[in-house]
């Protein structure tokens, strides 16, 4: 029986993979995959190189860290050796160590690497995360509570914006004044503001857009459909968002670099570990119980001290993002009480979030309880078209577990303008509310409806007409009308130097309720229109996955045809193009083995030198050149082909 020899580099080892585990490595270091390697020897040479190399310490432990220190300062150390086994497994499935006849060795650009670098010193065991016990009934609940309030605050703003909508900085970004505005009406402070602000915006619910010439933020086409959708589906459709988005809205009222302040929406409000350590954060407090959580105080600086320990090589700003996912994941609804939710552990594993929360949320309501001071209470959610309906003709007062609405003139206006009729709102109140509707209420509704109307506005730059003399008369002698340039042209005619919109708005202030006329005198409903942008273009759920395998599954069967087509041409065939020459220099740095270049120099003079490659970096080969007998650089271009000595 013939034992097979050792691998004489890593391509040599990668050849003799097995199709799953070369499929594992690909799905790790995807980066390997894109294009589909020609075979084992290009992907020996993707995987070398200092880029790829880096993303792969990235994720690194510090335990493989000790480990890939300890092994570069050894040089080839025997298997038996190495203590740590689960490290030095996961070094080899990322394809930064290999074995050859000597023993274990790191890819040379790994010794490169870590050189700059210092090497864990002592023990590194794995930190332990602070804990305690909670109930996981009233965990659920406090989640489904959170959740609710989420998507609700989610849902008031951009309605609010559909008519009202922000302006876009020049920059791209939400304006200060604008995100307190918002914090006020969803009564939170800005810095949850600008998380579900960003939230909406990574669902594709909110999204540039213009209204005439004017560049806002509004919300965007699937924002209606959204809205169609039943709670729970909301909720995970914006959960799903945020946890694949690499945005940062945390650092929202910062400074960046250059010392300016950080907008809300702002474009360049990214991190390229936000999504990894979002994800590993959320990891470790799956692997709790659902009835164990973060302690109090103490519980997440253990997680920071964890997450540190996973992720060794990350910036120093690491702790706050590990922070913020736990803050943002709790204000959707994901953790609560430190304790990781079963609909977030649904929306980890892929499966269906939404039926894990559905059953904790609130039925929506189809009715309110209208009191005697003017307000009406909904003690609970309300049906959307109801919430809808109800806010034409009343503002929210205070929202909580349940939400007040008040009535007043101005409100009733709101309902008229909208194209209600008097016997119309007294029909709706009267459908909707469990309690009767009280007598204040119902004069409130016709004294509004009887004085609407009485003044009516025109194009003339406007014009006022009204049947009542006295009252015309008494707004033209009004000091405080003084700046609409109102004269008074009949009795029952006064025209005015201000445009519609700003005299219409003035009029409601000095305590009139004017209506537009049309041009035959009938009254025009000025009824405002939902604004909308464009949704943008989103990669459907799912979709990652599945490129993903079809790309996994043609890098491996490209390259394993190409080992075939190597292999029947013999090992010594020429390298002569630029992909195989780098190819065949990095494997014989990772072999240790010299090499016949053909050389083309500045002169135009072609010669064929053997040389000792020590590393490829930048476009240049540094290698020990056998004719001067020193280390000399050769530009890659240049080299025409490569093939082994003899």
């Amino acid at each position: 029986m013939t034992v097979p020899s050792a691998p004489r580099s890593l391509a040599d080892q990668l050849r003799r993979w097995p199709e799953e585990r070369l499929a594992h490595l690909l799905r790790l270091r995807p980066d390997l995959a894109t294009p589909p390697p020609q075979d084992s020897t290009q992907l020996a040479s993707r995987a070398a190189t200092r880029a790829s190399t880096l993303r792969a310490l990235d994720r690194l432990t510090l335990a493989d860290l000790a480990v890939l220190h300890d092994l570069v300062g050894r040089g080839a150390t025997p298997r038996a050796e190495l203590e740590a086994a689960d490290s030095v497994a996961r070094l080899e499935e990322l394809a930064l160590v290999w074995e050859g006849e000597d023993g274990l060795r790191a890819v040379t650009v790994v010794a490169e690497l870590l050189a700059r670098a210092t090497a864990p010193g002592g023990p590194v065991p794995e930190p332990e995360l602070v804990t305690t016990t909670q109930s996981p009934t009233l965990v659920a609940r406090t989640a489904a509570g959170a959740a609710f309030d989420a998507v609700r605050r989610i849902e008031v703003l951009l309605d609010h914006w559909g008519t009202q909508p922000p302006t876009l900085l020049r920059t791209g970004g939400l304006g200060v004044r604008d995100l307190k505005t918002a914090a006020l009406l969803l009564h939170v402070d800005e810095r949850e503001a600008a998380f579900l602000v960003d939230a909406a915006a990574s669902a594709s619910l909110l999204a540039p857009g213009s209204v005439g010439e004017a560049d806002c933020w509004l919300p965007t086409d699937a924002y209606d459909a959204w809205c169609r959708l039943e709670a729970a589906e909301r909720w995970e459709r914006v959960a799903r968002a945020w946890l694949a988005s690499p945005r940062t809205p945390s650092k929202v009222g910062g400074r960046d670099l250059a010392g300016k302040a950080v907008n809300a929406l702002a474009p360049g409000l990214v991190d390229p570990h936000q999504v990894d350590t979002r994800l590993v954060t959320l990891q470790q407090l799956a692997e709790l119980g659902e009835d164990t959580g973060l302690a109090t105080g103490t519980g997440l600086p253990s997680l920071v001290a964890r997450v540190r320990w996973l992720r060794p090589r990350r910036p120093a700003d690491q702790p706050a993002l590990v922070a913020s996912a736990v803050e943002e994941a709790s204000v959707l609804g994901l953790v609560a009480m430190g304790v990781l939710t079963p609909a977030a552990r649904a929306l980890l594993a892929g499966d269906a979030a939404a039926e894990v929360l559905a059953p904790l949320l609130p039925e929506p309501l189809d009715h309110v309880l209208i009191q005697g001071d003017l307000t009406a209470i909904a003690p609970g959610p309300l049906l959307p078209a109801l919430a809808a309906q109800l806010q034409q003709v009343a503002d929210v007062e205070s929202r909580g577990g349940a939400t007040v609405y008040r009535f007043s003139a101005s409100s009733i206006r709101r309902g008229l303008d909208a194209g209600w009729a008097a016997a119309e709102i007294h029909d709706f109140l009267a459908s909707t509310s469990r309690t009767p509707v009280p007598q204040p209420l119902t004069y409130l509704v016709d004294d509004t409806a009887r004085t609407y109307g009485t003044v009516r506005v025109g194009y003339a730059e406007a014009f006022l007409r009204s049947d009542d003399e006295a009252a015309l008369a008494h707004l033209v002698a009004d000091p405080k009308a003084a700046p609409l340039g109102l004269r008074l042209l009949a009795p029952t005619v006064v025209i005015s130097t201000a445009p519609i919109d700003v005299l219409l708005a003035r009029l409601r202030d000095l305590g009139l309720a004017p209506v537009v006329e049309a041009s035959d005198g009938t009254v025009h409903v000025a009824r405002p229109d939902s604004l909308r942008s464009r949704t943008p273009k989103a990669v459907p759920a799912g979709r990652d996955a599945a490129r993903e395998a079809v790309q996994v599954s043609a890098a491996v069967a490209a390259i394993r045809t190409g080992d075939r087509v190597a292999s029947s041409r013999g090992r010594d065939v020429i390298a002569n193009t630029p992909a195989g020459a780098l190819a065949a220099l990095r494997a014989a740095i990772e072999g240790g083995t010299s090499v016949v270049i053909e050389y083309l120099d500045n002169h135009g003079t072609r010669s064929e030198r053997i040389v000792d490659p020590h590393r490829v970096e930048g476009g240049q080969l540094t290698a020990y050149d056998h004719r001067s007998e020193d280390e000399r650089a050769f530009a890659v271009h240049r080299i025409g082909s490569v093939r082994p000595t003899d």
